[in-house]
């Protein structure tokens, strides 16, 4: 039975095998105007062939959000999700970290810890755990071969021997921020194995730079010669 103000995330299967994820209040409306060609721009060119599965949230707030994570899965594992919802009464889909536009990581995969903030002390900084212990194992996670190597070969104090990412985040007073900010720079340490670095091209010194050097070598030297003892 659906309440009164709750929203519901839905998964539409399309003729063409696409997977279409929206939000409605009312499910079963909003898929008869899918059907009828009065819904979203992309079901009038993808017509709908069967809803999926849907899911109530409390607020619309929360259902945009699970909204998003959703729609960075890939479409087996949308089918996968419709499926677990289902067979049972499901719970919201684990969030994903977005790493690019191709590359996602569920966020199951990454421990978050709150532990209590190191440093001065103050109001709540040192008695509640708003600092936050993220660690991340590369060789386990779901990234392509190519990220954990290149991660994995990267001289950085936060991935030790075992090749598990460390990050502590405890900038703000707020759990929620640390939070934030350590997925954050998560995401930055992945991102960044991704760009491949321009090969240097080693060139010849032109005869302008050549001769600058010179000339300031003899400037140089010429400043040191006054330093000596003064002869009377």
């Amino acid at each position: 039975m659906e309440r009164e103000g709750a929203w519901h995330l839905y998964l539409i299967e399309c003729r063409d095998g696409s997977i279409y994820t929206g939000i409605a209040k009312d499910v079963a409306a909003r898929y008869a105007a899918h059907a009828s060609g009065k819904g979203a721009r992309y079901t009038r060119s993808h017509p709908p062939k069967r809803l999926l599965a849907s899911v109530e949230y409390p607020d619309r707030s929360s259902v945009l959000k699970a909204e998003c994570a959703v729609k960075l899965l890939s479409p087996d594992a949308k089918r996968a999700y419709a499926a677990s919802l289902a067979t049972s009464a499901g719970r919201a889909p684990e969030s994903v970290l977005k790493i690019s536009e191709r590359v996602s990581l569920p966020l199951d995969e990454i421990q978050l810890h709150a532990i209590r903030a190191q440093g001065a002390g103050g109001q709540n900084v040192n008695k509640v755990s708003s600092a936050i212990h993220l660690r991340f194992d590369v060789g386990a996670s779901s990234l392509p071969d190519f990220y954990k190597e290149r991660l994995l070969k990267l001289s950085d104090q936060r991935i030790s021997r075992d090749g598990v990412v460390v990050i502590k985040a405890q900038q703000s007073r707020s759990q929620e921020k640390n939070r934030e900010e350590a997925l954050k720079r998560l995401q930055e340490l992945i991102a960044g194995v991704a760009v491949t670095p321009r090969p240097r091209k080693p060139t010849r010194p032109t005869r302008s730079s050549q001769k600058k050097r010179l000339d300031s070598k003899t400037r140089r030297g010429a400043v040191k010669a006054l330093r000596g003892k003064v002869s009377e």
